[in-house]
């Protein structure tokens, strides 16, 4: 990764603050509901692991989008990259 926060080991540190993982995790989030939605296949299994990792992509980005309007609201100036 490019920026400094993904380097980071900690995961909290990472939240909200990279705006190359935010967009990563809007796009995933975003195709993998695509894929749920326009896929028609007659196998379950493969339905139910698509909405899963749907529920993932959309749980990191729902927590990277929580944690980036904290860091804008809790404190007067923006993290500094």
């Amino acid at each position: 990764m490019s920026c400094q926060f993904c380097q980071k080991v900690w995961f909290l540190e990472k939240l909200g603050r990279c705006q190359q993982c935010m967009w990563q995790a809007n796009l995933g989030s975003l195709l993998l509901l695509v894929c749920c939605l326009g896929y028609s296949g007659e196998v379950a299994v493969y339905s139910v692991a698509l909405w899963l990792a749907f529920a993932a992509f959309a749980s990191l980005s729902l927590a990277h989008w929580l944690m980036f309007f904290f860091y804008r609201w809790s404190t007067k100036q923006p993290p500094s990259k």
